[in-house]
């Protein structure tokens, strides 16, 4: 068998389309040749860089996650303030555009396979414990700004994420109605009982 090239570029040409294709058609409608076709090469192609399916497929997972986190953390990078930094977060995660709901729908996929398969479970918690550190961070950042009420950051942290998780998969499956403003209404109600400050309001907490 030949080695590998080192063409990182082609390698996320294929990760990227993986991904694609998994937010279409879930984990088990993907083949080899989908992703091959999906980047206008050879099945090939794709054993070259991957030893097989579950390989590029876990690789993909892995990348749309990493993806999304990347553009959360891109996304706060001139926030210094931490009511807008807690806003900005949030409304990332609304599944308004076609982007979002992807990222959502490769979520769903992830938890699936993560709860069968233990080499994506330690993957999962990896990601996850990045996700809620950032949502932690944040909620220190503003409790030392003064704009939010004192309190358990972590434990705050794991509510919110796992509200957000809850109200995104109601969203994209269609259990919520009133779709994402809906869910951003649900959110910021809980910032505002949890932390004392209105998302978008600049009075600071006494």
């Amino acid at each position: 068998m030949a080695p590998r090239r080192n063409d990182d570029g082609f390698r996320t040409q294929m990760l990227r389309a993986a991904a694609a294709l998994i937010a279409e058609r879930g984990y088990d409608g993907v083949r080899i040749a989908d992703i091959a076709a999906a980047c206008g090469a050879s099945t090939g192609s794709v054993h070259y860089h991957f030893s097989g399916r579950d390989e590029i497929l876990t690789a993909a997972l892995r990348y749309a996650i990493q993806q999304a986190f990347d553009r959360n953390r891109a996304a706060l990078r001139d926030l210094d303030d931490a009511r807008e930094r807690l806003a900005r977060l949030i409304d990332l995660q609304l599944p308004r555009d076609p982007e979002v709901r992807g990222e959502w729908l490769v979520w769903l996929e992830f938890w699936a396979e993560a709860a069968r398969r233990p080499e994506l479970a330690a993957v999962h918690r990896e990601l996850y414990a990045g996700w809620r550190e950032l949502i932690a961070d944040t909620v220190r950042r503003g409790q030392d700004q003064g704009v939010f009420r004192a309190g358990d950051a972590e434990a705050i942290a794991e509510t919110l994420t796992a509200l957000i998780d809850g109200a995104a998969v109601h969203v994209v499956t269609g259990l919520q109605e009133d779709g994402a403003e809906r869910m951003r209404t649900l959110l910021a109600g809980y910032v505002e009982a949890q932390l004392g400050a209105a998302l978008g309001d600049a009075t600071r907490v006494a």
